[in-house]
C-alpha cells in the first residue's frame, strides 16, 4: 500500500504525527505502565481494553482485536483508504507528498496549502454573511422556503454571496491574499482591469472533500429566471478548475457520506437534493458536481460502497443520464440499481410530496440496472406483435452483450423469454450469433474484489488448517521478540529464515524483520504494517502488539525454538500414514527431547 508514497516520506510523516497525541483527539487515554488505555472507539465496552504504545507507535483492542499503526487508526476512525489518510496526516504536519509519481515542489505545495485556507476563510465569510440579520435574509428564507433547516444550514456550512461586486475580495485581501491569489483559487475573477467576486447574489454550498478541505463552491441563485438583461443566468455555478479542485475527482457530500452505515450510496444530481434527503435522515447520498458522472467518481465512491443507487430525474435528460452512470459504474468494476421516482421531478421534491418514508420504499424498490435498461426497450415496442417482439429482442440482446457475468446473462434470458413469450433457446441463439460475430465466443467475467479477497481467505485457510495453535503462538512470540533485539535476532536467524515460518502472514513479516537487521536498520512496527491490511493486518499487528513479549532472552528464543521443531514433528506425525516415515518421524521426535533434556540439566 505505502509503495505509491517513498519510503522516506512515509517514514517522515510517522515521525511528525505522534499517535498519542492524534488517538487522544478520539479516546481519553490514561497512562498505564509503558501504555496508553482507554475505551475503544470501535466498539461499545464499559471496561476499557484499547491499548496505545507512543514507543512501537500501535493500538489494540483486546476487547474487539482492531489494531494497527497511525494511519491505520486514521483510516478506520475517519473511514478513508490509505492514500487519504496518510495525505491527511501529511497536512496536519506539513509535509509533501509527491503526486503520481512527481516530486511536488515547495512552491507547488505552498500554493495549495494558500488556496485551501483561502478557501476555508471564503466559506466562513458566506456563512457569516448568511446568518447576517441584514445581508442574510433573502437567503435565509430561501433556505427556509426549501426547508432547510438551522442544523443542516450548519452541518453542509451554507453560506450566501452577497450581490455587490467585490465584498469577498475585499475580505480576503484584509486577510492577507493578493487579488492573483483569489483568481488562481477560482473566488475571483479579472474583468476590465478590476477583479471582482465570481460569486454574487447567490446561495452558496461549499463541496468538501474526504479529508475536510474547502476545495471548491457551487452557487445557486434564488430566482428561476434564465435571462437578466440580456445575459444569459446558469440556475448553478460551480468553481472552476483549480489547483486543488478537479470536478470529475470529486463528489458533493461524500465527506459526509462516508460515514454512513448503509452498504450503498445514493447519487444524485443536484446539491439540493443531496441536502433534502440528507436531513430527512438519509447519509448516504451524493451528487455529482454539475457535470456526468467520471470513472474516477464512480471509483471514489466505490471505496465507500458495494453497489451504487442512482438518483436522476426521470425526464428524457436524466433517462440519458442515468443510462451513461449504469455503464460508467459497470466500467469502473461496480454494480448499480435505478430509484424510480414517480410524480416528482427530483427526491426533494418527492420527500415534499411523500415524506421520508415513501422515499426509503423507492429506495428499497431500486431497480437493478440491466431491467432498467430492459424497461426502457420495453416501453419502445408493442411486444403483443410479431414485428415488436423481434426488436424488442434484437435490441434487449445488445444488452446482454455488456454484461459481463455469465450468470446475469442467463437468468435475465431467461426472465425476458417468460416476459414476452419467445422461447428461451432462442434468445439464447440470438445472443451466441451476436457474441460469435463480436468475438466475445468466451466471455469470461472479471472477478470482483470481494471474489479475489474471498479465494485468498479460502486458499489460505486451506495452507493453515494443519497448523497448531501452538505452533502460530510460539511463531509469534519469536518475531515478537527477535524485532526488538538484534541479539535474539541472531540467536533465531542461525536456526530460521523467513520462509520457515508457518503462514503467508508470519513470512512476510519475518522478511521485513531480517532484511532491516541485515541492513543495519531497527525494525519500525508502524512502518511494517504499512504492508498488511484486512485480517492480516490483525494478525500481523499481533506480532507486535503481544504483552506476553516485553520480557525475552536467548534462553526464551531457544524455548520457542524448540516449541516450533516440535510442533511441526507433531504435525507431520498427525498426517503421515506410511509406516516406514512415521518410524523415522518418532525417531527424530525421540532425538529432539533427547536433545531439550540435555541443555535443560
Amino acid at each position: 500500500m505505502a509503495g505509491r508514497i517513498p519510503e522516506d516520506i512515509v517514514a517522515k510523516i510517522y515521525d511528525e504525527n505522534d499517535i498519542i497525541d492524534y488517538v487522544s483527539q478520539y479516546v481519553t487515554l490514561k497512562k498505564t505502565g509503558r501504555d496508553y488505555m482507554g475505551l475503544c472507539p470501535f466498539h461499545h465496552e464499559k471496561t476499557p481494553s484499547f491499548h496505545v504504545s507512543r514507543e512501537k507507535q500501535l493500538f489494540h483492542c483486546f476487547g474487539c482485536g482492531a489494531s494497527g499503526n497511525l494511519v491505520q487508526f486514521v483510516m478506520r476512525s475517519e473511514n478513508l483508504d490509505f492514500m487519504d489518510a496518510m495525505h491527511m496526516l501529511a497536512d496536519r504536519a506539513g509535509i509533501v507528498i509527491p503526486e503520481n509519481g512527481a516530486v511536488e515542489s515547495d512552491a507547488q505545495h505552498e500554493k495549495k496549502k494558500r488556496i485551501l485556507a483561502m478557501n476555508k476563510d471564503a466559506a466562513r465569510f458566506f456563512h457569516g454573511c448568511l446568518k447576517d440579520e441584514k445581508t442574510g435574509a433573502k437567503a435565509r428564507e430561501y433556505f427556509q422556503k426549501r426547508g432547510i433547516s438551522a442544523k443542516t444550514i450548519t452541518a453542509y456550512g451554507l453560506g450566501y454571496a452577497p450581490e455587490g461586486r467585490d465584498a469577498l475580495i475585499k475580505h480576503l485581501l484584509s486577510k492577507g491574499y493578493t487579488a492573483a491569489e483569489t483568481v488562481e483559487a477560482g473566488l475571483g475573477v479579472s474583468r476590465d482591469g478590476q477583479i471582482r467576486d465570481k460569486f454574487r447574489g447567490r446561495v452558496m454550498f461549499p463541496i468538501i472533500d474526504v479529508r475536510g478541505n474547502v476545495i471548491g463552491f457551487g452557487g445557486r441563485v434564488m430566482h428561476n429566471e434564465k435571462e437578466i438583461n440580456g445575459y444569459t443566468i446558469p440556475k448553478y455555478l460551480n468553481s472552476p478548475e483549480t489547483p486543488v479542485f478537479d470536478k470529475g475527482k470529486n463528489l458533493f457530500s461524500l465527506n459526509l457520506a462516508k460515514n454512513s452505515s448503509e452498504q450503498d450510496i445514493i447519487l444524485c444530481e443536484g446539491y439540493m437534493d443531496v441536502i433534502s434527503v440528507y436531513q430527512a435522515g438519509i447519509k448516504n447520498i451524493v451528487a455529482t458536481l454539475g457535470t456526468a458522472i467520471t470513472e474516477n467518481q464512480a471509483r471514489l465512491m466505490l471505496r465507500y460502497a458495494s453497489e451504487i443507487l442512482i438518483c436522476y430525474d426521470m425526464d428524457e435528460a436524466g433517462t440519458k443520464a442515468a443510462l451513461r452512470a449504469i455503464d460508467v459504474i459497470s466500467d469502473a468494476g461496480g454494480r448499480s440499481r435505478v430509484i424510480r421516482l414517480k410524480n416528482a421531478k427530483d427526491p426533494d421534491e418527492y420527500i415534499i410530496k411523500n415524506g421520508v418514508e415513501k422515499f426509503r420504499e423507492a429506495v428499497r424498490n431500486a431497480v437493478p440496472s440491466t431491467e432498467f435498461k430492459i424497461s426502457l426497450v420495453k416501453n419502445r415496442y408493442d411486444t403483443t406483435t410479431a414485428d415488436g417482439k423481434v426488436l424488442f429482442i434484437d435490441e434487449t440482446v445488445n444488452i446482454f452483450m455488456g454484461i459481463k457475468d455469465a450468470v446475469e446473462v442467463d437468468a435475465y434470458i431467461t426472465k425476458v423469454a417468460e416476459d414476452v413469450g419467445i422461447s428461451r433457446d432462442a434468445i439464447l441463439a440470438k445472443y451466441r450469433e451476436k457474441s460469435s460475430r463480436n468475438k466475445f465466443r468466451s466471455r469470461i467475467p472479471q472477478k470482483s474484489e470481494y471474489q479475489k479477497r474471498a479465494e485468498r481467505e479460502t486458499r489460505r485457510t486451506v495452507r493453515e488448517e494443519n497448523t497448531s495453535s501452538k505452533l502460530m503462538e510460539a511463531e509469534k512470540r519469536l518475531l515478537g521478540l527477535i524485532s526488538r533485539s538484534r541479539k535474539l535476532y541472531k540467536a533465531a536467524s542461525e536456526k530460521m529464515s523467513p520462509e520457515d515460518f508457518s503462514t503467508d502472514v508470519y513470512r512476510r513479516v519475518a522478511k521485513r524483520v531480517y532484511q532491516c537487521f541485515e541492513n543495519g536498520e531497527t525494525p519500525e512496527p508502524a512502518m511494517i504494517l504499512n504492508d498488511f491490511e484486512g485480517g492480516d493486518l490483525d494478525t500481523a499487528s499481533g506480532v507486535f502488539y503481544n504483552l506476553e513479549v516485553y520480557d525475552g532472552d536467548e534462553e526464551t528464543v531457544k524455548e520457542l525454538l524448540y516449541t516450533i521443531r516440535l510442533e511441526r514433528l507433531d504435525l507431520k506425525i498427525k498426517k503421515e500414514t506410511n509406516p516406514a516415515e512415521l518410524s523415522k518421524l518418532f525417531g527424530e521426535r525421540e532425538t529432539l527431547l533427547a536433545e531439550k533434556n540435555t541443555w535443560e540439566e
